[in-house]
């Protein structure tokens, strides 16, 4: 809208109705000039902007090790930290890659072209994804004791990781939205969602379902986070209330920014209740 444009009545609707803030948004292809628009831009956005939330973290965290810590009292921030990375953030990327090139790529290959590069960079973010998930293993196989070797691995692989994997989601919202909007319907996505989410299963939502929705409460309205909320069956939003979100709030982010704290943290998840029908257990 240029300068001499009138604002409407509408346009104001518009703006007060948004349903995102596209200012809290870390993507480099949406922002407050470029805002999300639909249900296309949303759908890279939900896992994008979760996974970009991690990453910022676990850089943050690799950053803050010390080569010459002291294994007395710091050997729990690198063993953590490692142990975070190899049981949810590497099986969460891992898993949003396979859903990709399984499910989601040959869907719009249905109808229309997807660029090979998409593909090809996986390649190069697997490789680099094992690499970091290899120092992490012998720095848990060691409790995280004379470990400065694996911290000066990470401190060259998660760097280098972060910036490949930075510039494919960009590449990917720069291009895939588009081939979805001129080629799919909402209808058809959802379809192809549901299959991406059976596939996870209960235990790939535990893993990644919280950061969803904590990124979220960056760049989406709060009624728009709820009726995300409300568009999940019932039993699974029980789940993420009761079991997922607490968590992740006091076992998950504390190993990932273990690094970063001043003590170690009293890790702890939500009992389950022992019964033997209990959701939790069976899923």
């Amino acid at each position: 809208m240029s300068s001499n444009d009138k604002i409407t009545p509408s346009d104001l609707e518009k703006e007060e109705t948004s349903p995102f803030k596209p200012e809290g948004l870390t993507s480099s292809v949406y922002n407050v000039e470029n805002p999300p628009k639909d249900w296309c831009d949303v759908g890279l956005l939900l896992p994008h902007e979760a996974i970009r939330m991690e990453m910022a973290a676990m850089k943050a965290s690799v950053e803050a090790l010390k080569e010459d810590y002291d294994d007395a009292k710091d050997d729990w921030r690198v063993l953590y930290f490692s142990q975070w990375y190899i049981d949810i953030f590497s099986h969460v990327v891992h898993d949003h890659h396979h859903n990709e090139e399984l499910i989601y790529f040959p869907w719009i290959a249905t109808k229309a072209k997807v660029p090979e590069k998409l593909s090809m960079d996986h390649e190069g973010l697997v490789k680099l994804l094992t690499e970091i998930e290899d120092v992490c293993n012998d720095i848990d196989k060691k409790g995280g004791k004379k470990c400065q070797p694996e911290i000066k691995k990470l401190k060259g692989l998660v760097p280098a990781f972060v910036d490949e994997m930075r510039a494919h989601l960009q590449e990917e919202e720069a291009t895939v939205p588009a081939l979805v909007r001129d080629n799919f319907t909402q209808e058809e996505e959802d379809a192809c969602v549901k299959k991406i989410l059976k596939k996870e299963g209960t235990s790939g939502l535990r893993m990644f379902l919280p950061s969803v929705i904590v990124a979220m409460e960056e760049w989406a309205t709060r009624e728009y986070i709820d009726q995300f909320l409300g568009s999940i069956p019932a039993p699974l939003r029980m789940l993420y209330t009761d079991y997922y979100l607490p968590d992740y709030e006091t076992c998950l982010r504390p190993m990932r920014d273990a690094p970063l704290l001043e003590s170690k943290p009293s890790l702890s998840k939500t009992k389950c209740c022992k019964i033997s029908f209990c959701i939790p257990c069976i899923f």
